[in-house]
């Protein structure tokens, strides 16, 4: 292999990404990529570190040192290190405005969630728009084979499944991966040959539930194949999730019966509200954390959220910490312009062992009590089983 690689992607949607102030007027910097690329290769080497290691406490080291080797390590006082690559982004993308970001409908805004839409105001950030983006690696000599592969397949993944910026997971920001030279790879130009990538990408999984994020033999992999455009797409997918998840307002989801799936949770966090103990947490904490709740009934908030325990044996306050989602939504957009929805699962363990979901009502920064975390899987499983002309191209174990 090279010690270049260059890749061409799509931006499919728009992609939410920015400094500090949360505006995306310097573009998308190398370091949001090094970042990504980090995430998938740690996700894609769980597998082969485990098989090498035989042992978790073991691999967890092995992984983290091949990982500090290939994309650097942060000054600790001891150890410091560049990396085996420097990395370039070229792209000559205008912003749009908020005003100028496409119209969202209910499953959009679903999905946007309070961070980047409210009613109030529409849109609260400017954004990235669909187009194309360069990313090339230079590798240093001291690179070996192996090691250049690993990440030559961390940045396929980046371009099959992942995205840049604030909900990425929930299908903003998706890239696509349209073309890699001086690299074995094929880029998918259907949902068959998307599928055998993926696959053979992912075939290193062990059957033990991951520490992390990461592929294992209990992940799944759904297509849903569309000739639509990615904006319907994503919000179609909103708009399942939308009702699948919510409890509704006078039976309805807008303008939808309310199919009220997780009647037990509603009444779980109204129990909270009204100031009695509860010993569950709602099974929707699966698709990430904090879970809220507000009830407009007795305006109560109700806030489920991680939190971890501090040395000294104190709980952390509220809002600290954060479980992100193991769902991801990839709109997938193939050279020809033709775009499947991919919808991938990627179970790992939800909460570190010293981390517990503690309960605040209203505006308290300190939790009322915790409870320990206890993962509904066949949550998401079940939300995944609504599209009837989805083609599981990995299947959970």
């Amino acid at each position: 292999m090279s010690n270049t690689l260059n890749a061409t992607f799509q931006i499919v949607t728009p992609m939410f990404i920015g400094g500090a102030d949360q505006s995306p007027s310097d573009g998308i910097r190398p370091p949001s990529i090094k970042g990504a690329l980090r995430f998938w290769w740690r996700a894609l080497n769980w597998g082969r570190c485990l098989h090498e290691a035989r042992n978790e406490s073991k691999a967890l080291q092995f992984l983290h040192q091949q990982e500090a080797r290939l994309f650097g390590i942060a000054a600790d006082g001891q150890n410091t290190g560049q990396g085996l690559f420097l990395l370039r982004v070229a792209a000559n993308l205008r912003l749009l405005t908020k005003t100028q970001l496409p119209n969202p409908d209910s499953g959009h805004q679903y999905l946007l969630g309070q961070g980047l839409y409210n009613f109030k105001e529409k849109y609260l950030r400017e954004a990235i728009p669909p187009g194309e983006i360069n990313i090339s690696l230079r590798f240093h000599p001291n690179a070996t084979s192996d090691e250049r592969h690993s990440v030559a397949e961390a940045l396929a993944m980046l371009g099959l499944l992942g995205g840049l910026g604030s909900r990425a997971r929930k299908g903003f920001g998706a890239l696509s991966i349209q073309k890699f030279d001086n690299a074995n790879f094929k880029i998918p130009a259907n949902t068959n040959e998307l599928a055998t990538t993926i696959r053979e990408l992912t075939a290193d999984r062990f059957d033990s539930l991951p520490p992390y994020t990461a592929f294992s033999m209990r992940s799944r992999i759904d297509l849903i194949p569309t000739q639509r455009d990615a904006w319907q797409l994503l919000g179609e997918i909103g708009s399942n999730m939308q009702l699948y998840r919510s409890f509704g307002q006078n039976g309805k989801v807008g303008n939808q019966p309310a199919e009220r799936n997780f009647i037990d949770d509603h009444d779980l966090a109204f129990q909270a509200g009204a100031g009695n103990r509860i010993n569950a947490h709602p099974k929707r904490v699966i698709f990430g954390l904090p879970h809220n709740y507000f009830f407009s009934s007795t305006e109560k908030k109700i806030g489920f959220n991680a939190i971890a325990l501090k040395p000294e044996g104190s709980w952390s306050d509220i809002g600290d910490k954060r479980r992100a989602s193991p769902l991801f939504i990839h709109p997938h957009q193939f050279p020809d312009g033709l775009i499947t929805a991919v919808l991938a699962l990627l179970p790992g363990q939800f909460l570190p062992n010293d981390w517990r979901i503690g309960i605040a009502v209203g505006n308290n920064k300190k939790p009322l009590y915790q409870i320990a975390a206890d993962p509904d899987w066949s949550v998401l499983h079940q939300f995944m089983n609504r599209f009837p002309n989805r083609h599981s191209i990995l299947e959970s174990r």
